[in-house]
């Protein structure tokens, strides 16, 4: 079973531009996959979205054993692998910084698919820019699998 790991862009883009009143349909099927397993939370992802005080936390705590996935040892040597690759390109040392810090969960997501053979789900697109790390190009750079969030509901059947 292919198991997706999704970026908090899909959650919070997805809350701002299709939202729970107007297309429950959507929510009751994303709220599926992850009860069942097939769509997964890193602890990172829930931990950014309770800074933000973010309604969606009580929307994922109201779903049946949902287990937000917290880094294991294997997680830990392909996040400083992560680390590794992004200080080896030509990126600025903010972007670096902004990248890395424990406040952001992109590498601690980079890490985790790479780390649990996971497609990891992001809305995040490919950039040129020394001043941001991108999932997708992380991804590309590493090997690690991903996709969008439109191709993640297209390969899940999702109609409204």
């Amino acid at each position: 079973m292919e198991c997706y790991l999704l970026d908090s862009n899909i959650l919070i883009t997805s809350e701002n531009f299709i939202p729970m009143d107007l297309f429950p349909s959507f929510w009751s099927e994303m709220g599926k996959l992850l009860e069942s397993g097939v769509a997964v939370l890193h602890q990172t992802v829930l931990d950014e979205l309770a800074r933000k005080q973010d309604p969606l936390v009580g929307w994922i705590g109201s779903l049946s054993n949902v287990m937000p996935l917290s880094p294991g040892n294997r997680t830990l040597q392909r996040y400083i692998d992560v680390c590794s690759w992004a200080d080896g390109q030509s990126y600025a040392p903010t972007a670096l910084r902004a990248f890395k810090t424990q406040a952001r969960a992109d590498a601690w997501l980079c890490a985790e698919a790479w780390a649990s053979d996971m497609t990891l789900v992001t809305y995040e697109i490919h950039s040129n820019s020394p001043n941001k790390v991108k999932i997708p190009d992380v991804c590309s750079g590493l090997g690690i699998k991903w996709m969008n969030g439109f191709d993640f509901m297209r390969a899940q059947g999702f109609r409204f």
